[in-house]
């Protein structure tokens, strides 16, 4: 029975007209309202065995796993369990922050195995500090069924004189090759963009993170590029040494916010990314290929809602890097109004929601084109869906149109 206040409203529906009888005598509002004490408990039990189930899976297996085959049987397990009570709730945050829970302790896991397997194969344990950190969906805390590796690494500089800068690097290569290869074992897809530490953009040392941040910002060249700069904004300590990414990420908001050239050409690029409506508010979908008749839901949807509320945030000195929660920091601010955050949150959970359904339908049905979860054929939506995504796309359109004004004077 799902967790939600509706088994409250469904009950006094039912027993409206019975409980407005004030001829009742007391036995009988005890039998009725016993009725509902039944029904919470039935709830409340499931919901407790959930919670116990899912401490057995973090406790129990994760935390005590020794190989990786260990820990992607409890990642299988736990996307089932977790598509269950989707299906059973349909309530995305509880989707997010379920997929947090697991998907961070099997990631700590498998940090705890390669150290030892470091130390095990002769390179020993970890020369400095380091902090292994979270990008992308998995650094908001916005995971769903399916996931891709977006991690970065952050590690301090020599400490000691039998310690050089290239034997530290050198470690940390092989480190990070390992626990990208690790990552996979346990179900974690490699990034098609190589947003994983193997790739040397996504892994240094304190001085290289900063050196690299100012290349880019400051200079316009290295290996950063802006779109990887726009990718460091949602970063979320996972494992390791939480005061090395904190630093980096004070100097790198700080530093952006100098730059307000940068800043201004990250709020464009917000404001003209498209959604799927057509003038007159029709969806444009794709004419051929083999997404024929469809719309990317995430491209032209969930991306724009993402990134706009991302760099309003940012450009107010809100740096929380979920989506739902910056809409709200943003309405504390008062700089939306609460009409706005209401329509973005509305436009958030409708875009997730319609994702996570496709993610489900396609695993269902065997559909393993690549873009299948996240492309949406409008003609076999039931008009009142339709109308949902339209509501959700219009309040991107608003958002952008504020931002225009507000940030960029009209231009």
């Amino acid at each position: 029975m799902p967790l939600t206040y509706r088994i409250i409203e469904e009950f006094v529906t039912e027993n409206r007209d019975i409980m407005m009888d004030k001829s009742l005598l007391r036995h009988d509002r005890y039998h009725i309202l016993a009725g509902l004490r039944d029904r919470l408990q039935s709830s409340l039990k499931d919901y407790e065995e959930f919670e116990s189930e899912l401490t057995s899976l973090v406790m129990q297996r994760i935390e005590k796993a020794d190989t990786y085959e260990e820990l992607n049987e409890c990642h299988v397990r736990a996307v089932i369990g977790i598509e269950n009570f989707f299906l059973e709730e349909n309530t995305v945050i509880d989707v997010h922050d379920l997929f947090r829970i697991v998907r961070d302790a099997i990631t700590i896991r498998s940090m705890k195995l390669l150290e030892k397997e470091m130390e095990r194969d002769g390179f020993g344990a970890p020369p400095v500090a380091y902090a292994w950190v979270g990008l992308g969906s998995e650094g908001r805390d916005e995971q769903t069924m399916l996931t891709d590796q977006d991690n970065m690494i952050i590690y301090g500089e020599p400490e000691h004189n039998d310690k050089t800068k290239e034997s530290i690097d050198a470690y940390f290569l092989e480190f990070s090759n390992r626990a990208v290869e690790a990552l996979h074992r346990v179900g974690f897809e490699k990034c098609k963009g190589g947003v994983m530490p193997s790739n040397e953009k996504w892994r240094g040392s304190m001085d290289g993170w900063k050196r690299r941040l100012e290349d880019r910002i400051t200079y316009e060249r290295g290996i950063f590029e802006s779109l990887d700069v726009i990718i460091l904004t949602d970063a979320r300590f996972i494992y390791g040494e939480r005061q090395l990414i904190d630093r980096l990420l004070k100097f790198f908001f700080e530093f952006l916010r100098d730059n307000r050239h940068v800043m201004k050409d990250f709020i464009k690029t917000a404001v003209l990314m498209p959604t799927a409506l057509s003038f007159f508010n029709n969806f444009k979908v794709e004419k051929d290929g083999e997404y024929k008749d469809t719309f990317n839901i995430k491209l032209t949807g969930w991306a724009p809602l993402i990134l706009s509320v991302r760099m309003l945030s940012i450009n107010n000195g809100i740096f929380e890097v979920n989506t739902l929660k910056r809409i709200k920091l943003l309405r504390e601010m008062n700089i939306i109004k609460q009409e706005m955050e209401n329509d973005l949150i509305d436009a958030y959970l409708t875009f997730v929601r319609f994702r996570i359904m496709n993610q489900v339908n396609s695993r269902t049905e065997g559909n393993n084109l690549p873009g299948a979860a996240n492309h949406i054929n409008p003609e076999m939506l039931r008009p009142d869906e339709q109308e949902r995504i339209r509501k959700a796309m219009k309040s991107v359109e608003a958002l952008q149109k504020y931002i225009q004004e507000v940030l960029l004077f009209g231009q």
